[in-house]
């Protein structure tokens, strides 16, 4: 099987695989280990200072942590004048396991947010798939 790169010059599927795929407990183990505080952001939220891992850093983690990840962002809808998000994290392993993650975001369209409500909301989704993995879970206290 051949892949043709953005460059247009090809590769076979062997080739194309840059990463590794590490066992499950490993990669879950992996996973669950405390991001470093350096890692982090803080934002006010009305009275509240939140600490949260931003998107980007979660997705460089990621490939680190689980490599061959995939994100999915399976639906986008507004309800009651939200955007809601549905998405699906996928991560890889060397035993054959797939492991899913999906989980849900919300965000109001009149957010105080200068990023677009859908933009948000996917990013809060990922967040919150990663979570399910045991990415992150030190901040969700």
């Amino acid at each position: 099987m051949f892949n043709t790169s953005s460059n247009g010059t090809q590769a076979t599927a062997s080739t194309a695989l840059k990463f590794a795929l590490r066992p499950t407990a490993e990669t879950l183990a992996d996973l669950s280990r405390p991001i470093d505080p350096r890692h982090l952001r803080t934002r006010k939220q009305g009275n509240t200072t939140l600490t949260y891992c931003p998107w980007n850093t979660i997705a460089r983690h990621l490939h680190h942590r689980a490599p061959g990840w995939c994100w999915e962002v399976q639906s986008v809808q507004e309800v009651g004048g939200a955007v809601v998000v549905t998405g699906r994290l996928t991560i890889p392993t060397a035993d054959g396991d797939l492991l899913h993650y999906s989980a849900v975001a919300s965000e109001p369209l009149e957010s105080a947010s200068k990023a677009p409500a859908a933009e948000v909301a996917a990013s809060s989704c990922l967040r919150r798939a990663a979570a399910l993995a045991g990415f992150g879970l030190e901040l969700w206290g």
